[in-house]
């Protein structure tokens, strides 16, 4: 019976260091981020009449209350300088890291990379409509919580000002906040009494929403006062792939 035992215990041991020395598997490399090239044409309705319907729309001047003033910081010899950190040689160059950082960075696309030019030329050759900006950039495919909102005054845009945001919800979306700046009246004010001349402030009007979109395909944002179109296109994998983990 001891012997049984025994034999027992030995194959029992022998197992256990088997599993213990048995090569572990490697840890699966994280999924590629994905990369989309976004782009967008915003043009302006000449024919808009704004007494025709009820629309967002907002004076242009200020949105609130100026905010309080700030006293300005004092320094002196003590707080001038910031204290010395010591020096520590940096880590070495992590290539998975590097790619991810890479994938995470924004890039404006080039005007020979823009795919909509005839749509642009298009809308430009019509009296009806004015174009208004033609841009557009490379950006990653990330979650919702993760995505940032791209703003157009980095691009150069001025009218219409906001951001467009494009994420990963199982499908791509994007998320328009557009204000266009309407031109004033060319109606000549009104002198007041007192001698001074009133202001024409013009009016801005504003597009917020969010779309499901797919991917190739042209989308048409409308507004009464003016409309946007964005493409989005995936950006080939490194293996020329051109795999598209969402539409």
């Amino acid at each position: 019976m001891r012997g049984i035992l025994a034999f027992v215990a030995a194959s029992m041991a022998y197992a256990t260091g088997a599993q213990a020395q048995a090569p572990q598997a490697p840890a699966a490399d994280p999924a590629p981020i994905p990369r989309y090239e976004v782009e967008i044409i915003v043009f302006a309705h000449r024919d808009f009449d704004p007494t025709e319907e009820s629309f967002d729309q907002t004076l242009n001047g200020f949105d609130g209350a100026p905010a309080a003033l700030r006293e300005a910081p004092v320094f002196d010899e003590t707080t001038f300088a910031p204290p010395a950190i010591p020096q520590t040689p940096p880590p070495p160059p992590d290539p998975a890291a590097a790619a991810r950082a890479e994938a995470l960075q924004i890039r404006p696309l080039r005007p020979e990379e823009l795919k909509l030019g005839t749509e642009y030329r298009k809308i430009r050759a019509i009296s009806a409509y004015q174009p208004l900006i033609h841009v557009g950039w490379v950006q990653p495919g990330l979650p919702e919580a993760d995505s940032k909102p791209i703003d157009l005054g980095t691009l150069g845009a001025i009218n219409p000002r906001g951001t467009v945001r494009v994420h990963l919800m199982n499908y791509l979306h994007v998320t328009l906040d557009l204000t266009y700046l309407a031109p004033s009246s060319t109606t000549p004010a009104e002198r007041s009494a007192d001698g001074l001349d009133e202001i024409v402030l013009a009016p801005q009007y504003r597009l917020t929403t969010t779309r499901r979109v797919i991917s190739r395909e042209l989308h048409y944002f409308d507004h009464p006062a003016f409309g946007v179109l964005v493409l989005i296109t995936p950006v080939p994998t490194q293996d020329g792939s051109g795999r598209r983990p969402a539409a």
